[in-house]
């Protein structure tokens, strides 16, 4: 969830630290801080608040050296502060940590008995007192294994020793982090986004691994005993970190979705052939007995609009589950399952570790994974993987890697169901067909953007908005409800329309919007009905439909008016204004469009 950067250079490493910390800003944070070593002195700063105080405060008091570490914290043990901020200090040592240390309070204790006083509530600065009490009888690198060693939980971490000039130390478990070499550096970092213009080529850590890199090259050892690790051409461009005249990332994000749909389409299908090459499993094979799809946040509500799909063509039973309850109640897997995970970074903690108790149960089971970060935990640990193609996404809400993981995963549908027979070819090429329409009717729908800014007046003096759809719309209306919430703190709701009556129906008034998704392929006139009733309380309605304008209900307050599409396509057309309205409706109240508060992009602790 925090940002980590770490620096060795032939020059001042101020500027590159500050810069990889600017890169991953669209993770979420609430304080940064610095420090680099030079002539065996360690100099910090670190402020709370946006990376612009760190900024100011460095302008009016530079730091010189030519090795440093970086970090921009997002809150667990201890509040926003400047006290709380990373990197932590203790005798002669600097550290900065992402994860979570469970066993801090043991440690806590213990240095304490030893005379450390802490400074901070965090159970990040553990670390550097503990390696600072090993370092009294032990060389720095027997020093790090043993501090390393006595940690549990999950962690990336970073570390710099005063004396221990030219040397950046690391460790990985749970947690992830990656090198990296130019041509006068070398870089730690805990994202590939923030090493952007700086390196050629990477090296993805891996669980357990300790080491050190220097200017020279890079020691690994894994339980004690050296690995080696494959450099990769570097794999994200610097232009994707540019908001392109787009007022935020995630308007930017917003309109580049036909684009995605299309590299999608290019890069999977050819003349009407389905195939996914990092996923070779996939080509001729049966279709399994039960189908497990898991995931976190918005990538869960893709896998629930997934599952109408696999179950409606494949004939396959499909369980969906948040990936951090699928890991804790003890799940009975069995034999001849798939395991679907689907994660924008690759990096989620509860996703990957619902991955690994799959794998850990049930080895010759075959686990797939549809996720935007090549070279990630999820990619590298899965058996096979689909990438999105959506680039990199900088907004923390979530718009193109959801539209790419709905537009990869009916492929997949239609791949299994072409292979194993239960979908004729012309069937198959009249969805490929609307998926290709897809791009089309994705740029109507932006041209249309500001038709949905001006429903923002509907969204003012409210006590929270309901979101109804039914069949794959009721996953759509979950989706929606949560952009609104995530990026206007709103109060939002989504919940199927046939079970509005169970409870929702007690909060409708006129000051609860209630936007309605009704789609001819989706139990229309069900829908129509369940509209009806919210009129008849007095609820401001927006509807969105790919109906004739004819056709359309008496007396709603707004048409949000969608391009007709098959089983597949609907919910991609209607992601469009469901995005655009939470976004125009977060702007006029004024709100963190692409960090909101509390809020990261990565979410890779418990």
């Amino acid at each position: 969830m925090c940002g980590i950067i770490g620096a060795v250079a032939r020059l001042d490493v101020q500027g590159a630290l500050l810069g990889a910390l600017a890169r991953m800003e669209y993770r979420g944070y609430d304080s940064a801080g610095i420090c680099v070593r030079q002539n065996g002195r360690l100099d910090c700063r670190k402020e709370a608040g946006k990376l612009c105080n760190l900024r100011l405060s460095l302008e009016a008091t530079p730091l010189a050296g030519h090795a440093g570490i970086g970090h921009t914290r997002w809150a667990t043990h201890g509040g926003p502060s400047r006290e709380n901020a990373h990197p932590h200090m203790g005798e002669g040592v600097a550290v900065v940590h992402n994860g979570i240390i469970e066993n801090h309070e043991a440690l806590h204790l213990e240095l304490c008995a030893n005379g450390v006083e802490f400074r901070s509530e965090t159970d990040s600065e553990v670390i550097p007192w503990l390696l600072s009490l090993e370092l009294k009888n032990k060389p720095m690198r027997e020093a790090w294994i043993s501090t390393v060693g006595r940690l549990e939980g999950a962690y990336a971490i970073t570390a710099l020793q005063a004396e221990d000039d030219g040397c950046l130390w690391f460790a990985r478990r749970g947690s992830p982090l990656l090198l990296g070499r130019g041509i006068d550096a070398v870089y730690a970092a805990s994202d590939a986004l923030a090493l952007a213009g700086l390196v050629d080529e990477v090296l993805y850590l891996e669980e357990g691994d300790i080491g050190c890199v220097f200017l020279a090259g890079v020691e690994i050892t894994q339980l004690g005993k050296p690995v080696d690790r494959d450099w990769l051409p570097m794999p994200i461009a610097e232009q994707a970190v540019e908001k392109s005249g787009f007022d935020h990332f995630m308007q930017k994000e917003i309109h580049e979705q036909p684009r995605v749909i299309a590299d999608i389409l290019n890069h999977y299908v050819h003349d009407d052939a389905i195939c996914f090459p990092d996923a070779p499993q996939l080509d001729g094979a049966t279709l399994p007995n039960r189908i497990v799809m898991v995931a976190c946040g918005t990538s869960y509500h893709a896998a629930l609009t997934a599952r109408y799909w696999l179950e409606r063509y494949l004939q396959v039973s499909v369980e969906v589950d948040v990936a951090s309850e699928y890991r804790y109640r003890d799940p009975v897997i069995g034999p001849d399952t798939w395991l679907i995970t689907l994660s924008q970074s690759g990096e989620t903690a509860d996703t990957l570790e619902a991955l690994r108790l799959f794998k850990s149960h049930t080895p010759e089971n075959f686990a797939l994974t549809l996720c935007n970060v090549t070279g990630s935990s999820l990619d590298r640990e899965s058996d096979g993987s689909i990438a999105l193609q959506a680039g990199a996404e900088v907004g923390v809400a979530s718009t193109k890697a959801y539209t790419a993981q709905l537009a990869v995963l009916s492929l997949l549908v239609l791949k299994m169901a072409a292979q194993n027979g239960v979908m004729d070819k012309d069937e198959v090429r009249q969805h490929l067909a609307a998926l290709r329409q897809v791009v089309d009717g994705m740029h109507i729908l932006l041209a249309q953007a500001a038709e949905l800014e001006a429903l923002c007046p509907l969204f003012e003096d409210i006590h929270g908005v309901l979101f109804l759809g039914r069949g794959p719309c009721y996953p759509l209306a979950l989706e929606g409800a949560l952009k609104l919430k995530e990026i206007s703190y709103l109060h939002a709701e989504g919940y199927a329309a046939g079970e509005m009556k169970h409870g929702p129906i007690a909060l409708i008034d006129s000051r609860l919007p209630v936007v309605v998704l009704a789609a001819r392929q989706y139990h229309l006139q069900k829908v129509l009905s369940n509209l009806r009733e919210v009129q008849a309380r007095g609820a401001k309605v927006i509807l969105l439909t790919d109906m004739a304008s004819h056709e359309y209900p008496r007396d709603v307050d707004a048409v949000i008016a969608l391009p007709e599409g098959d089983y597949f396509t609907t919910p991609l057309y209607a992601a469009i204004p469901l995005q655009l309205l939470a976004y125009y409706v977060a702007r006029s109240r004024g709100t963190d469009v692409d960090q909101p508060r509390n809020l990261a992009k990565s979410v890779t602790v418990e």
